[in-house]
Protein backbone atom coordinates (compact mmCIF):
# COMPACT_ATOMS: atom_id res chain seq x y z
CA UNK A 1 0.00 0.00 0.00
CA UNK A 2 2.92 2.33 -0.63
CA UNK A 3 1.74 6.11 -1.93
CA UNK A 4 -1.63 5.38 -0.66
CA UNK A 5 -3.27 7.10 1.56
CA UNK A 6 -6.34 6.27 3.48
CA UNK A 7 -8.80 8.30 5.63
CA UNK A 8 -10.24 5.96 8.48
CA UNK A 9 -12.79 8.03 9.30
CA UNK A 10 -14.16 8.95 5.88
CA UNK A 11 -13.72 5.22 5.68
CA UNK A 12 -16.05 3.92 8.10
CA UNK A 13 -18.30 6.49 7.74
CA UNK A 14 -19.12 5.18 4.28
CA UNK A 15 -19.37 1.77 5.63
CA UNK A 16 -21.41 2.36 8.40
CA UNK A 17 -24.04 4.23 5.83
CA UNK A 18 -24.04 1.41 3.30
CA UNK A 19 -24.34 -1.23 6.17
CA UNK A 20 -27.10 0.28 7.81
CA UNK A 21 -28.87 0.91 4.19
CA UNK A 22 -28.56 -2.45 3.25
CA UNK A 23 -29.91 -3.83 7.06
CA UNK A 24 -32.39 -1.68 6.97
CA UNK A 25 -33.85 -2.81 3.24
CA UNK A 26 -33.35 -6.34 4.61
CA UNK A 27 -35.36 -5.77 7.38
CA UNK A 28 -38.16 -4.05 5.52
CA UNK A 29 -37.82 -7.05 2.59
CA UNK A 30 -37.51 -10.01 5.20
CA UNK A 31 -40.83 -7.94 7.46
CA UNK A 32 -38.48 -7.83 10.48
CA UNK A 33 -39.18 -5.20 13.25
CA UNK A 34 -36.32 -3.71 13.26
CA UNK A 35 -35.00 -1.75 16.30
CA UNK A 36 -32.93 1.71 15.52
CA UNK A 37 -30.23 1.16 18.17
CA UNK A 38 -29.56 -2.30 17.27
CA UNK A 39 -29.29 -1.56 13.61
CA UNK A 40 -26.21 1.48 14.35
CA UNK A 41 -24.45 -0.83 16.45
CA UNK A 42 -24.08 -3.30 13.93
CA UNK A 43 -23.53 -0.61 10.93
CA UNK A 44 -20.95 0.74 13.68
CA UNK A 45 -19.17 -2.64 13.71
CA UNK A 46 -19.09 -3.04 9.72
CA UNK A 47 -17.62 0.63 9.65
CA UNK A 48 -14.96 -0.52 12.56
CA UNK A 49 -14.45 -3.86 10.50
CA UNK A 50 -13.86 -1.83 7.43
CA UNK A 51 -10.90 0.06 8.59
CA UNK A 52 -9.60 -3.51 10.25
CA UNK A 53 -9.24 -4.82 7.36
CA UNK A 54 -7.24 -3.01 5.70
CA UNK A 55 -4.53 -4.73 7.53
CA UNK A 56 -5.77 -8.18 6.50
CA UNK A 57 -3.37 -9.43 3.97
CA UNK A 58 -4.28 -12.62 3.76
CA UNK A 59 -7.14 -13.42 0.98
CA UNK A 60 -8.58 -16.35 2.24
CA UNK A 61 -8.59 -15.00 6.29
CA UNK A 62 -10.11 -12.13 4.78
CA UNK A 63 -13.22 -13.59 3.29
CA UNK A 64 -14.04 -15.54 6.18
CA UNK A 65 -13.21 -12.38 8.31
CA UNK A 66 -15.69 -10.97 6.25
CA UNK A 67 -17.94 -13.52 6.27
CA UNK A 68 -18.09 -13.60 9.72
CA UNK A 69 -18.29 -10.04 10.02
CA UNK A 70 -21.68 -10.31 8.53
CA UNK A 71 -23.24 -12.94 10.46
CA UNK A 72 -22.55 -11.40 13.47
CA UNK A 73 -23.78 -7.85 12.19
CA UNK A 74 -27.31 -10.00 11.32
CA UNK A 75 -27.08 -11.29 14.83
CA UNK A 76 -27.02 -7.65 16.34
CA UNK A 77 -29.73 -6.21 13.89
CA UNK A 78 -32.04 -9.85 14.18
CA UNK A 79 -32.00 -11.57 17.40
CA UNK A 80 -33.89 -14.49 18.10
CA UNK A 81 -34.60 -15.68 14.98
CA UNK A 82 -35.52 -19.33 13.82
CA UNK A 83 -32.31 -20.53 11.35
CA UNK A 84 -34.40 -21.10 8.87
CA UNK A 85 -35.44 -17.54 8.67
CA UNK A 86 -31.67 -16.07 10.23
CA UNK A 87 -30.09 -17.85 6.90
CA UNK A 88 -32.25 -15.99 4.71
CA UNK A 89 -31.32 -12.72 6.52
CA UNK A 90 -27.91 -13.07 5.79
CA UNK A 91 -27.99 -14.04 2.58
CA UNK A 92 -29.83 -11.80 1.96
CA UNK A 93 -27.97 -9.08 3.93
CA UNK A 94 -24.85 -10.52 2.04
CA UNK A 95 -26.31 -10.41 -1.51
CA UNK A 96 -27.67 -6.74 -1.01
CA UNK A 97 -23.94 -5.73 0.13
CA UNK A 98 -22.94 -7.09 -2.43
CA UNK A 99 -25.19 -5.54 -5.29
CA UNK A 100 -24.35 -2.31 -3.83
CA UNK A 101 -20.56 -2.39 -3.65
CA UNK A 102 -21.78 -3.25 -7.34
CA UNK A 103 -23.40 -0.13 -7.81
CA UNK A 104 -20.65 1.67 -6.33
CA UNK A 105 -18.08 0.57 -8.39
CA UNK A 106 -20.30 1.09 -11.57
CA UNK A 107 -21.25 4.60 -10.56
CA UNK A 108 -17.25 5.13 -9.54
CA UNK A 109 -16.50 4.30 -13.34
CA UNK A 110 -18.75 6.70 -14.70
CA UNK A 111 -18.19 9.40 -12.97
CA UNK A 112 -14.78 8.54 -13.66
CA UNK A 113 -15.66 8.97 -17.60
CA UNK A 114 -16.90 12.20 -16.84
CA UNK A 115 -14.38 13.71 -14.46
CA UNK A 116 -10.97 13.03 -16.08
CA UNK A 117 -7.95 15.10 -15.46
CA UNK A 118 -4.32 15.33 -16.36
CA UNK A 119 -1.71 13.62 -13.77
CA UNK A 120 1.69 15.25 -13.43
CA UNK A 121 2.89 12.81 -15.63
CA UNK A 122 0.91 14.11 -18.68
CA UNK A 123 -1.52 11.11 -18.32
CA UNK A 124 -5.57 10.45 -17.30
CA UNK A 125 -6.92 9.30 -13.62
CA UNK A 126 -10.50 9.45 -12.57
CA UNK A 127 -11.03 12.69 -10.87
CA UNK A 128 -13.34 11.60 -8.21
CA UNK A 129 -11.61 13.52 -5.47
CA UNK A 130 -12.65 17.11 -7.80
CA UNK A 131 -16.24 16.33 -6.70
CA UNK A 132 -17.12 18.99 -4.47
CA UNK A 133 -18.11 18.13 -0.57
CA UNK A 134 -21.79 19.93 -1.74
CA UNK A 135 -22.10 17.17 -4.20
CA UNK A 136 -21.29 14.82 -1.85
CA UNK A 137 -24.09 15.26 0.31
CA UNK A 138 -26.64 15.71 -2.22
CA UNK A 139 -26.30 12.24 -3.27
CA UNK A 140 -25.90 11.02 0.30
CA UNK A 141 -29.01 13.09 0.79
CA UNK A 142 -31.00 11.31 -2.26
CA UNK A 143 -29.69 8.14 -1.33
CA UNK A 144 -31.43 8.74 2.40
CA UNK A 145 -34.88 9.80 0.90
CA UNK A 146 -34.60 6.84 -1.92
CA UNK A 147 -34.41 4.39 1.27
CA UNK A 148 -37.22 6.45 3.28
CA UNK A 149 -39.66 5.85 0.26
CA UNK A 150 -38.32 2.33 -0.32
CA UNK A 151 -38.93 1.38 3.35
CA UNK A 152 -42.62 3.10 3.38
CA UNK A 153 -43.61 1.11 0.52
CA UNK A 154 -42.25 -2.29 1.98
CA UNK A 155 -44.20 -1.04 5.43
CA UNK A 156 -47.70 -0.50 2.96
CA UNK A 157 -47.14 -3.72 1.66
CA UNK A 158 -46.40 -6.14 4.53
CA UNK A 159 -49.18 -3.57 6.82
CA UNK A 160 -51.80 -6.29 4.50
CA UNK A 161 -50.36 -9.39 5.77
CA UNK A 162 -49.55 -8.71 9.59
CA UNK A 163 -52.04 -7.91 12.37
CA UNK A 164 -51.63 -7.02 16.22
CA UNK A 165 -52.64 -9.08 18.61
CA UNK A 166 -53.42 -8.49 22.41
CA UNK A 167 -54.05 -11.29 24.71
CA UNK A 168 -55.02 -11.32 27.81
CA UNK A 169 -54.49 -14.13 29.98
CA UNK A 170 -54.20 -14.73 34.07
CA UNK A 171 -50.43 -13.13 33.97
CA UNK A 172 -51.15 -10.32 31.98
CA UNK A 173 -51.52 -8.91 28.98
CA UNK A 174 -49.37 -9.43 25.68
CA UNK A 175 -48.86 -7.72 22.49
CA UNK A 176 -47.93 -10.15 19.38
CA UNK A 177 -46.94 -9.68 15.82
CA UNK A 178 -48.48 -12.08 14.26
CA UNK A 179 -49.05 -13.05 10.18
CA UNK A 180 -52.45 -12.80 8.78
CA UNK A 181 -53.16 -16.32 7.40
CA UNK A 182 -55.88 -16.96 5.12
CA UNK A 183 -54.74 -20.53 5.46
CA UNK A 184 -54.92 -20.69 9.25
CA UNK A 185 -58.18 -22.72 9.43
CA UNK A 186 -57.44 -24.48 12.66
CA UNK A 187 -60.79 -24.67 14.86
CA UNK A 188 -60.99 -25.58 18.96
CA UNK A 189 -63.48 -28.78 18.50
CA UNK A 190 -65.29 -27.77 21.74
CA UNK A 191 -66.26 -24.33 21.18
CA UNK A 192 -65.72 -24.51 17.17
CA UNK A 193 -63.81 -21.25 18.19
CA UNK A 194 -60.61 -20.09 15.57
CA UNK A 195 -57.05 -20.62 16.85
CA UNK A 196 -54.31 -18.35 16.67
CA UNK A 197 -51.31 -19.59 16.73
CA UNK A 198 -48.51 -18.73 18.76
CA UNK A 199 -45.07 -18.56 20.19
CA UNK A 200 -44.48 -19.95 23.50
CA UNK A 201 -42.33 -17.51 24.44
CA UNK A 202 -43.94 -14.67 23.12
CA UNK A 203 -47.02 -15.35 25.40
CA UNK A 204 -45.25 -16.86 28.37
CA UNK A 205 -45.52 -12.91 30.39
CA UNK A 206 -49.62 -13.83 30.06
CA UNK A 207 -49.13 -16.94 31.62
CA UNK A 208 -50.16 -18.48 34.95
CA UNK A 209 -47.09 -20.35 36.46
CA UNK A 210 -48.93 -23.44 36.26
CA UNK A 211 -50.25 -22.86 32.80
CA UNK A 212 -47.38 -22.41 31.47
CA UNK A 213 -45.81 -25.77 32.89
CA UNK A 214 -48.37 -27.74 31.31
CA UNK A 215 -47.93 -25.94 27.84
CA UNK A 216 -44.17 -26.77 27.66
CA UNK A 217 -45.06 -30.41 28.77
CA UNK A 218 -47.21 -30.03 25.45
CA UNK A 219 -50.16 -31.45 27.78
CA UNK A 220 -48.04 -34.69 28.01
CA UNK A 221 -48.93 -35.55 31.81
CA UNK A 222 -49.60 -32.14 32.90
CA UNK A 223 -52.79 -29.91 33.04
CA UNK A 224 -53.89 -26.90 34.16
CA UNK A 225 -56.96 -24.64 34.00
CA UNK A 226 -57.31 -23.07 31.10
CA UNK A 227 -55.88 -25.05 29.16
CA UNK A 228 -57.05 -27.35 25.55
CA UNK A 229 -55.48 -29.48 23.50
CA UNK A 230 -56.35 -28.76 19.76
CA UNK A 231 -55.96 -31.26 16.62
CA UNK A 232 -53.71 -30.61 13.72
CA UNK A 233 -52.76 -31.71 10.61
CA UNK A 234 -49.31 -31.05 8.60
CA UNK A 235 -46.94 -33.00 6.60
CA UNK A 236 -45.64 -35.13 9.35
CA UNK A 237 -49.45 -35.96 10.07
CA UNK A 238 -52.02 -35.42 12.67
CA UNK A 239 -51.23 -33.55 16.13
CA UNK A 240 -52.32 -32.47 19.11
CA UNK A 241 -51.22 -29.00 20.10
CA UNK A 242 -51.19 -27.63 23.20
CA UNK A 243 -53.24 -24.06 23.65
CA UNK A 244 -54.97 -22.11 26.44
CA UNK A 245 -58.15 -20.46 26.18
CA UNK A 246 -57.77 -16.69 27.32
CA UNK A 247 -59.30 -14.29 29.39
CA UNK A 248 -59.83 -11.54 26.02
CA UNK A 249 -58.06 -11.41 22.64
CA UNK A 250 -58.22 -8.20 20.05
CA UNK A 251 -56.86 -8.29 17.07
CA UNK A 252 -55.92 -4.91 15.24
CA UNK A 253 -57.91 -3.06 17.73
CA UNK A 254 -60.83 -5.44 17.90
CA UNK A 255 -62.29 -7.94 20.31
CA UNK A 256 -62.41 -11.39 19.25
CA UNK A 257 -63.58 -14.54 20.21
CA UNK A 258 -60.45 -17.62 19.99
CA UNK A 259 -58.33 -19.86 21.24
CA UNK A 260 -54.69 -19.27 21.55
CA UNK A 261 -52.47 -22.77 20.52
CA UNK A 262 -48.89 -22.96 21.03
CA UNK A 263 -45.69 -23.86 19.50
CA UNK A 264 -42.07 -23.73 21.07
CA UNK A 265 -38.94 -23.98 18.92
CA UNK A 266 -40.95 -23.49 15.28
CA UNK A 267 -40.06 -21.05 12.90
CA UNK A 268 -42.66 -18.80 12.40
CA UNK A 269 -40.56 -16.76 10.10
CA UNK A 270 -40.09 -13.69 12.29
CA UNK A 271 -43.54 -13.15 13.40
CA UNK A 272 -44.54 -14.09 17.31
CA UNK A 273 -47.48 -16.36 15.55
CA UNK A 274 -49.76 -16.82 12.55
CA UNK A 275 -53.74 -15.22 12.93
CA UNK A 276 -56.74 -16.31 10.71
CA UNK A 277 -57.21 -14.21 8.35
CA UNK A 278 -60.67 -14.25 9.13
CA UNK A 279 -60.08 -12.40 12.13
CA UNK A 280 -58.22 -9.49 11.17
CA UNK A 281 -61.64 -8.71 9.10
Amino acid sequence: MDGVVVYGDVLFAINFSMDFLVLFCTSKIMHIKQRSWRLISASALGGAYAVAALFIENTVLSIVCNVAAALVMCLISFPRLGRITFVKCAVLFYGLSLLLGGAITASYILLSKFGRSADAAGGVAPALSDISLGTFFLLGTVSMILAFITGKLCVRQSAKKEAAVEIEGAGGTVRLRCLSDSGALLCEPVSGSPVIIADLPAVRPCLSPELFEALSDGGLGTTAEGMRLIPGGGIGGNMLLPGFLPRRVRVCGVERTAVIAVVNGTDLGGFDGIVPASLCK
